[in-house]
């Protein structure tokens, strides 16, 4: 399999990669908040 991409291509992978951990991240962090702060 040949390595010929370009490095614009390999920057935008890496961008949504790290947008999409970061979007997880915060979501999860605001539905962890959102349940302790409920009453059980």
């Amino acid at each position: 399999m040949p390595t010929n991409t370009s490095p614009l291509e390999t920057l935008a992978a890496f961008f949504i990669v790290f947008a999409a951990g970061a979007l997880s991240a915060i979501g999860l962090r605001l539905y962890a908040e959102k349940i302790r702060r409920e009453p059980h």
